[in-house]
């Protein structure tokens, strides 16, 4: 999020503004903006009794009776732009935005130039709704945010940090249409030109970067709503600028095995598998992106190579376990699954998936065994997930009563690993809850990790 002291605006002086206000009906010329915008003669303002009284409102900050006497002007001549143009300041200093906006393209449609006053109040909107967003947004109050930054967005679409701010929060609350509503409207911003400033280099430098990370977020959105079609263009591009990230040669290959054109995504899959020196993180994503496409046997080498990476991560033989399971490789899953209860101990669902393995394998006897452990467990724990918390590492997950008796401690300890290289250790003594209910806990390890196991202690 861009922080409060990035867009700071002051509201802009309709008087300051106003030059064209006062001239006669009728052309004087063709009228040009600093960048360079021919304007179509339209209609131009001419000043009245009501915009005069409606100005000196507006100085006094008497905004509510300024678009009283505008409304007044727009009723007694409706074909006058400049009664539009001051409604329209006069809603936006009332946060009155979506009224504002359609006064502001009204006055434009009757008189185009009047985008040159138009504009500048605009801006100041829109960096008024921006800082209260921030403000809102570091006070923890995510509505606030949203309704804030949806009022910029409503006021100016040439600066994207509003957008792209409202559509990051969008889609982390899981309003996922909005906000690829948001990060489109921001791209199709970013393509304008500003009618009253140039553009210096850095300015057109700092916009080529934010359209790339906004394209970049677009298509992971619109990659997470299953709509590959629109994400594959998108992707494609960044695979020109980037050819030789993973990550996004891996997404590429996902929306194109979304649309059914699984023979290129195969190739690119493979590609991508045969390089030696990928690293555990794109190894990682690649596997995540082979199992969404549900190539289940690529994503159990991927997950298989991982392990290889990470060998002590509980993580990496849990998605390599599930890859297996979906792909119903029964053979290999037993013995994944034997080394996943290694590591992870307590987990029902990890000893049931072993145990079904080795039945499938053929072997009853090792899974009644295994049905046997999960049955007699003192607790369960479950949905665990390990997360960075600043520059440590944050574990949380639920633990669920079997046959200990509720309150009786259950001691594990936790060992942490970057990589292959071990960091430490971290014992917890939990009550176990009543058979079938459930708690949550979690476990801070100072230090960041990629890895972690954990194994019941006396």
């Amino acid at each position: 999020m861009r922080g409060p002291g990035a867009a700071t605006i002051g509201l802009a002086l309709v008087l300051s503004l106003g030059a064209c206000a006062g001239s006669p009906r009728g052309p004087i010329g063709p009228v040009i903006s600093p960048t360079g915008i021919v304007y179509e003669p339209g209609i131009p303002p001419t000043r009245t009794r009501f915009s005069q009284t409606t100005t000196l409102l507006l100085v006094r900050g008497l905004e509510d009776r300024a678009i009283e006497v505008a409304r007044d002007g727009l009723a007694s001549d409706p074909e006058n732009p400049i009664h539009y143009f001051l409604a329209g300041v006069a809603l936006s200093r009332l946060r009155e935005y979506e009224e504002a906006d359609m006064m502001f393209s009204e006055a434009q449609r009757i008189y185009p130039a009047y985008e040159l006053d138009v504009e500048p109040e605009r801006r100041a909107a829109w960096g008024e709704a921006f800082n209260r967003g921030v403000q809102a947004y570091h006070s923890g109050n995510a509505e606030e945010a949203i309704n804030a930054w949806g009022d910029a967005i409503t006021m100016y679409d040439l600066r994207s940090e509003a957008h792209r701010n409202l559509a990051s929060l969008l889609a982390r609350e899981g309003v996922y249409e909005e906000a690829i509503k948001a990060y489109s409207l921001a791209l199709a911003g970013l393509q304008k030109v500003p009618a009253t400033y140039v553009l210096v280099e850095a300015d057109l430098q700092a916009r080529a970067k934010e359209k790339v990370s906004t394209a970049e977020s677009l298509a992971q959105v619109l990659l997470f709503v299953n709509r590959f079609a629109e994400a594959e263009p998108l992707l494609r591009r960044q695979v020109l600028r980037d050819p030789a990230n993973v990550r996004i040669r891996s997404d590429l290959a996902t929306a194109l095995t979304g649309q059914g054109q699984t023979e290129e995504a195969a190739k690119i899959y493979a590609g991508l598998l045969s390089e030696k020196d990928l690293g555990s993180t794109e190894v990682f994503n690649l596997g995540v992106a082979l199992f969404r496409g549900a190539d289940f046997d690529l994503a159990g080498e991927a997950f298989g190579r991982l392990t290889r990476l990470r060998p002590d991560s509980r993580d990496a033989w849990f998605n390599y376990a599930n890859a297996l399971f979906a792909a119903e490789d029964w053979e290999a899953l037993a013995t994944v699954g034997d080394r996943l209860i290694e590591l992870d101990p307590l987990g029902k669902n990890v000893g049931l998936i072993a145990a079904r393995a080795h039945l499938e394998a053929g072997d009853p006897q090792a899974a009644r065994d295994g049905l046997e452990r999960v049955d007699t467990a003192a607790v369960y724990v479950e949905e665990l997930e390990m997360r960075p918390f600043g520059s440590a590492t944050r574990i949380q997950a639920q633990v669920i009563g079997n046959k200990a008796e509720a309150g009786t401690p259950v001691r594990m300890r936790f060992s942490f690993y970057y990589e292959t290289e071990p960091l430490g250790s971290e014992t917890l003594v939990i009550e176990a809850p009543p058979s079938g209910e459930s708690d949550t806990f979690e476990v801070l390890f100072r230090t960041a990790a990629t890895a972690f196991r954990y194994e019941i202690v006396p």
